[in-house]
């Protein structure tokens, strides 16, 4: 009697160990496939081609007329939203950070630059398509 209980332990051992890495496997695809759909993700915004800063969701739209930058609005500190240029300088509502128009940080707390994304004009120049 002893020895079915001992075959039927391994058994369930062996059988819960493939179910478990077959659940392990199945979740690190889905992952895998949700962070590519995300990456490939594209937005599209109206362009006023006559502002050199512009906010828009959670994005800032740089139009320098040699090119246009478009970086994550979110601060690299804590991720408040950016909402306001002065003198040159893209300034975080929560704790002070500044950032230049390229996006690189010049007063802290925040030591990180804002995230850069690929923008696309549209061929009238009325749309902007930013790739994030």
């Amino acid at each position: 009697m002893s020895g079915n209980k001992h075959t039927r332990r391994n058994f369930l051992k062996i059988a819960g160990g493939l179910i478990g890495l077959t659940a392990v496997g199945a979740w690190g695809e889905l992952t895998k496939n949700q962070m590519s759909l995300l990456n490939k993700r594209s937005v599209t915004f109206p362009f006023n081609p006559n502002k050199e800063i512009s906010f828009v969701d959670d994005y800032i739209i740089r139009n320098n007329d040699e090119e246009i930058t478009a970086f994550s609005a979110h601060c690299t500190h804590l991720g408040c939203i950016i909402n306001k240029e002065q003198n040159g300088k893209l300034i975080c509502p929560c704790h002070g950070s500044e950032y230049n128009l390229e996006g690189d940080p010049v007063k802290g707390p925040a030591y990180k630059p804002l995230k850069k994304y690929q923008a696309t004009l549209s061929s009238d120049h009325k749309q902007i398509t930013l790739k994030t």
